[in-house]
Protein backbone atom coordinates (compact mmCIF):
# COMPACT_ATOMS: atom_id res chain seq x y z
CA UNK A 1 0.00 0.00 0.00
CA UNK A 2 1.26 3.57 -0.57
CA UNK A 3 1.70 5.65 2.94
CA UNK A 4 0.38 9.48 1.81
CA UNK A 5 1.70 10.73 4.89
CA UNK A 6 6.13 9.54 4.32
CA UNK A 7 5.32 11.30 0.77
CA UNK A 8 4.24 13.88 1.85
CA UNK A 9 7.05 14.31 4.79
CA UNK A 10 9.56 13.39 2.02
CA UNK A 11 8.26 16.38 -0.31
CA UNK A 12 8.60 19.06 2.72
CA UNK A 13 12.07 17.72 2.97
CA UNK A 14 12.84 18.42 -0.31
CA UNK A 15 11.15 20.59 -1.93
CA UNK A 16 13.32 23.57 -0.87
CA UNK A 17 15.77 21.92 -3.35
CA UNK A 18 13.88 22.02 -5.88
CA UNK A 19 11.89 18.40 -5.97
CA UNK A 20 8.31 18.93 -7.41
CA UNK A 21 5.45 16.85 -5.48
CA UNK A 22 3.54 16.55 -8.65
CA UNK A 23 6.47 14.51 -9.46
CA UNK A 24 4.67 11.48 -7.38
CA UNK A 25 3.09 9.10 -9.56
CA UNK A 26 0.84 6.96 -7.70
CA UNK A 27 0.10 2.77 -9.69
CA UNK A 28 -1.22 -0.49 -9.30
CA UNK A 29 0.22 -3.68 -10.18
CA UNK A 30 2.34 -6.92 -9.45
CA UNK A 31 4.47 -9.04 -10.96
CA UNK A 32 1.79 -11.26 -12.20
CA UNK A 33 0.73 -8.42 -14.06
CA UNK A 34 4.34 -7.47 -15.21
CA UNK A 35 3.98 -4.79 -14.13
CA UNK A 36 1.68 -2.32 -13.93
CA UNK A 37 -2.09 -2.49 -14.01
CA UNK A 38 -3.28 1.65 -13.42
CA UNK A 39 -1.16 4.40 -13.29
CA UNK A 40 -1.93 7.83 -12.02
CA UNK A 41 -1.94 11.23 -14.65
CA UNK A 42 1.78 12.15 -15.35
CA UNK A 43 2.05 15.14 -13.21
CA UNK A 44 -1.23 14.80 -11.26
CA UNK A 45 0.78 14.14 -7.65
CA UNK A 46 -0.67 12.11 -5.15
CA UNK A 47 -4.17 11.97 -4.50
CA UNK A 48 -6.35 10.61 -1.37
CA UNK A 49 -9.50 9.48 -0.78
CA UNK A 50 -10.34 10.11 3.35
CA UNK A 51 -12.98 7.53 4.75
CA UNK A 52 -14.94 6.56 7.73
CA UNK A 53 -13.11 3.93 9.26
CA UNK A 54 -16.10 2.40 11.43
CA UNK A 55 -17.57 1.78 8.36
CA UNK A 56 -14.25 0.12 6.91
CA UNK A 57 -14.34 -2.42 9.67
CA UNK A 58 -18.05 -3.63 9.54
CA UNK A 59 -18.33 -6.52 7.95
CA UNK A 60 -19.42 -6.21 4.34
CA UNK A 61 -17.72 -2.70 4.45
CA UNK A 62 -18.07 0.39 2.55
CA UNK A 63 -15.65 3.18 2.36
CA UNK A 64 -18.01 6.06 3.50
CA UNK A 65 -17.37 9.80 3.25
CA UNK A 66 -16.17 11.12 6.51
CA UNK A 67 -18.27 13.02 8.68
CA UNK A 68 -17.67 15.28 11.43
CA UNK A 69 -15.97 13.42 14.63
CA UNK A 70 -15.67 9.86 12.92
CA UNK A 71 -12.40 8.31 12.86
CA UNK A 72 -11.21 8.08 9.66
CA UNK A 73 -8.28 6.32 7.50
CA UNK A 74 -6.76 7.93 4.28
CA UNK A 75 -5.87 5.74 1.41
CA UNK A 76 -4.00 6.72 -1.77
CA UNK A 77 -5.63 6.71 -5.52
CA UNK A 78 -3.97 4.73 -7.66
CA UNK A 79 -5.29 5.38 -10.83
CA UNK A 80 -6.99 4.61 -13.66
CA UNK A 81 -6.91 0.68 -15.40
CA UNK A 82 -3.99 1.00 -18.51
CA UNK A 83 -5.37 0.17 -22.02
CA UNK A 84 -6.52 -3.37 -23.16
CA UNK A 85 -6.80 -4.12 -18.82
CA UNK A 86 -9.80 -4.73 -16.95
CA UNK A 87 -10.37 -4.16 -13.24
CA UNK A 88 -13.19 -5.27 -11.22
CA UNK A 89 -14.01 -5.08 -6.93
CA UNK A 90 -16.43 -7.95 -6.86
CA UNK A 91 -18.14 -8.91 -3.12
CA UNK A 92 -18.66 -12.28 -1.39
CA UNK A 93 -21.32 -13.31 -3.88
CA UNK A 94 -18.18 -12.86 -7.17
CA UNK A 95 -20.30 -10.12 -8.59
CA UNK A 96 -18.68 -6.90 -9.05
CA UNK A 97 -19.81 -4.10 -6.89
CA UNK A 98 -20.16 0.00 -7.47
CA UNK A 99 -17.65 2.80 -5.91
CA UNK A 100 -16.85 3.15 -2.53
CA UNK A 101 -17.76 -0.66 -1.83
CA UNK A 102 -14.47 -2.65 -0.57
CA UNK A 103 -13.94 -6.19 -2.20
CA UNK A 104 -11.68 -8.32 -3.13
CA UNK A 105 -9.20 -7.20 -6.89
CA UNK A 106 -9.83 -9.17 -10.25
CA UNK A 107 -7.49 -8.05 -13.05
CA UNK A 108 -7.36 -9.47 -16.81
CA UNK A 109 -5.74 -8.32 -19.47
CA UNK A 110 -2.78 -8.63 -22.37
CA UNK A 111 0.17 -8.37 -19.76
CA UNK A 112 -1.06 -11.03 -17.20
CA UNK A 113 1.12 -14.22 -16.52
CA UNK A 114 0.25 -17.88 -18.48
CA UNK A 115 0.86 -19.84 -15.60
CA UNK A 116 3.15 -19.64 -11.90
CA UNK A 117 6.20 -21.75 -13.61
CA UNK A 118 5.88 -25.48 -11.76
CA UNK A 119 2.46 -24.76 -9.87
CA UNK A 120 -0.51 -25.88 -11.47
CA UNK A 121 -2.89 -26.36 -8.54
CA UNK A 122 -1.86 -22.68 -7.54
CA UNK A 123 -2.24 -21.25 -11.05
CA UNK A 124 -5.87 -23.01 -11.20
CA UNK A 125 -6.50 -20.93 -7.44
CA UNK A 126 -5.33 -17.48 -8.85
CA UNK A 127 -6.05 -17.40 -12.62
CA UNK A 128 -9.56 -18.40 -14.33
CA UNK A 129 -10.30 -19.92 -17.60
CA UNK A 130 -11.70 -16.90 -19.05
CA UNK A 131 -8.44 -15.14 -18.00
CA UNK A 132 -9.57 -13.16 -15.06
CA UNK A 133 -6.47 -12.96 -12.00
CA UNK A 134 -7.43 -12.99 -8.39
CA UNK A 135 -4.77 -10.46 -6.72
CA UNK A 136 -5.46 -11.10 -3.22
CA UNK A 137 -6.13 -7.78 -2.70
CA UNK A 138 -9.15 -5.68 -1.36
CA UNK A 139 -9.58 -2.26 -2.30
CA UNK A 140 -12.45 0.04 -4.40
CA UNK A 141 -13.03 2.31 -7.11
CA UNK A 142 -13.46 5.84 -7.13
CA UNK A 143 -14.45 7.74 -9.90
CA UNK A 144 -12.65 5.34 -12.02
CA UNK A 145 -9.55 5.09 -10.36
CA UNK A 146 -8.82 1.82 -7.60
CA UNK A 147 -7.67 2.01 -4.29
CA UNK A 148 -6.21 -0.79 -2.37
CA UNK A 149 -6.79 -1.07 1.37
CA UNK A 150 -4.96 -4.30 2.23
CA UNK A 151 -4.47 -8.30 1.39
CA UNK A 152 -7.48 -10.18 1.73
CA UNK A 153 -5.52 -12.93 3.58
CA UNK A 154 -4.12 -10.31 6.14
CA UNK A 155 -7.81 -9.16 7.18
CA UNK A 156 -8.11 -9.93 10.73
CA UNK A 157 -11.67 -10.45 11.79
CA UNK A 158 -12.70 -10.13 15.46
CA UNK A 159 -16.37 -10.35 16.95
CA UNK A 160 -17.67 -9.44 13.17
CA UNK A 161 -15.53 -6.59 13.19
CA UNK A 162 -13.31 -6.07 10.19
CA UNK A 163 -9.45 -5.36 11.61
CA UNK A 164 -6.65 -3.80 9.48
CA UNK A 165 -3.52 -4.76 10.71
CA UNK A 166 -1.13 -2.25 9.16
CA UNK A 167 -3.71 0.35 10.90
CA UNK A 168 -2.20 -1.11 14.07
CA UNK A 169 1.12 -1.37 12.89
CA UNK A 170 1.41 2.25 11.69
CA UNK A 171 -0.52 3.02 15.02
CA UNK A 172 2.49 1.24 16.83
CA UNK A 173 5.57 2.77 15.04
CA UNK A 174 4.19 6.31 14.64
CA UNK A 175 3.02 7.18 18.56
CA UNK A 176 5.87 4.75 19.97
CA UNK A 177 9.19 6.72 19.93
CA UNK A 178 11.66 3.65 20.70
CA UNK A 179 9.69 1.82 17.03
CA UNK A 180 10.76 2.98 13.97
CA UNK A 181 8.84 1.63 10.82
CA UNK A 182 8.82 -1.67 9.78
CA UNK A 183 9.43 -2.66 13.45
CA UNK A 184 5.64 -4.09 14.12
CA UNK A 185 4.02 -7.30 12.51
CA UNK A 186 -0.07 -7.90 13.20
CA UNK A 187 -1.57 -10.85 12.49
CA UNK A 188 -4.11 -13.22 14.35
CA UNK A 189 -4.43 -16.60 15.65
CA UNK A 190 -6.65 -19.32 16.96
CA UNK A 191 -6.38 -19.64 20.65
CA UNK A 192 -7.15 -22.73 22.86
CA UNK A 193 -10.47 -22.25 23.04
CA UNK A 194 -10.93 -21.55 18.75
CA UNK A 195 -11.18 -17.95 19.44
CA UNK A 196 -9.10 -15.18 16.90
CA UNK A 197 -6.54 -13.63 18.78
CA UNK A 198 -4.29 -10.78 17.91
CA UNK A 199 -1.04 -10.58 18.38
CA UNK A 200 1.69 -7.90 17.60
CA UNK A 201 5.30 -8.90 17.30
CA UNK A 202 7.36 -5.96 17.86
CA UNK A 203 11.20 -5.73 17.13
CA UNK A 204 13.09 -4.14 20.47
CA UNK A 205 16.50 -2.98 20.63
CA UNK A 206 16.92 -3.35 24.17
CA UNK A 207 18.23 -6.64 25.71
CA UNK A 208 16.68 -5.76 28.95
CA UNK A 209 14.05 -7.99 29.98
CA UNK A 210 12.48 -5.32 32.20
CA UNK A 211 12.95 -2.72 29.29
CA UNK A 212 11.36 -5.25 26.79
CA UNK A 213 8.44 -5.67 29.34
CA UNK A 214 7.98 -2.07 29.36
CA UNK A 215 7.97 -1.74 25.50
CA UNK A 216 5.05 -4.32 25.09
CA UNK A 217 2.82 -3.16 27.96
CA UNK A 218 2.87 0.34 26.11
CA UNK A 219 2.42 -0.83 23.11
CA UNK A 220 -0.60 -2.86 24.35
CA UNK A 221 -1.92 0.02 25.93
CA UNK A 222 -1.67 1.97 22.55
CA UNK A 223 -3.62 -0.43 20.63
CA UNK A 224 -6.33 -0.80 23.32
CA UNK A 225 -6.62 2.94 23.51
CA UNK A 226 -6.66 3.51 19.92
CA UNK A 227 -8.47 0.59 18.08
CA UNK A 228 -10.37 -1.06 21.51
CA UNK A 229 -8.34 -4.16 20.77
CA UNK A 230 -7.04 -6.18 23.24
CA UNK A 231 -3.55 -7.50 21.86
CA UNK A 232 -0.89 -9.73 22.71
CA UNK A 233 2.56 -7.93 22.28
CA UNK A 234 5.52 -10.27 21.60
CA UNK A 235 8.88 -8.52 21.85
CA UNK A 236 11.34 -9.83 19.55
CA UNK A 237 15.33 -9.61 18.17
CA UNK A 238 16.31 -6.66 15.78
CA UNK A 239 15.97 -7.50 12.27
CA UNK A 240 13.83 -10.66 13.09
CA UNK A 241 10.61 -9.67 11.39
CA UNK A 242 10.89 -11.10 7.82
CA UNK A 243 10.62 -9.25 4.68
CA UNK A 244 9.76 -10.10 1.06
CA UNK A 245 12.21 -10.08 -1.64
CA UNK A 246 11.16 -6.72 -2.17
CA UNK A 247 11.51 -5.43 0.89
CA UNK A 248 8.28 -5.44 2.22
CA UNK A 249 6.94 -6.93 5.61
CA UNK A 250 5.72 -10.40 5.06
CA UNK A 251 2.92 -11.32 7.44
CA UNK A 252 2.02 -14.85 6.48
CA UNK A 253 6.20 -15.56 7.44
CA UNK A 254 6.26 -13.76 10.74
CA UNK A 255 2.75 -15.63 11.63
CA UNK A 256 4.53 -18.75 10.64
CA UNK A 257 7.63 -18.13 12.88
CA UNK A 258 5.53 -17.06 16.13
CA UNK A 259 3.37 -20.77 15.83
CA UNK A 260 6.88 -22.55 15.13
CA UNK A 261 7.62 -20.98 18.50
CA UNK A 262 10.60 -18.92 17.23
CA UNK A 263 9.79 -15.94 19.24
CA UNK A 264 8.86 -17.70 22.60
CA UNK A 265 10.92 -15.69 25.49
CA UNK A 266 14.45 -17.95 25.78
CA UNK A 267 14.79 -17.32 21.94
CA UNK A 268 14.55 -14.23 21.79
CA UNK A 269 17.36 -13.38 24.43
CA UNK A 270 19.91 -10.39 22.69
CA UNK A 271 22.65 -11.67 25.09
CA UNK A 272 25.90 -13.46 23.45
Amino acid sequence: MIRPEPLRAFAAAYEPAGFDPCAFTASYGMAEATLALTLSPVGQGLRTDVADLDDLERCGSAASPVEAGARTREFTLCGEVLNGHRIEVRGETGARIGDRRVGRIFASGPSLMKSYFGEPDETAKALSTDGWLDTGDLGYTLGGQIVITGRAKDLIIVNGRNVWPQDLEWTAERETPALRAGDVAVFSVDDDGGEERVVALVQCRAADSAARAALAAEVGALLRARHGLDVKVVPTPPHSLPQTSSGKLSRSKAKALYVSGAFRPAATSLTA
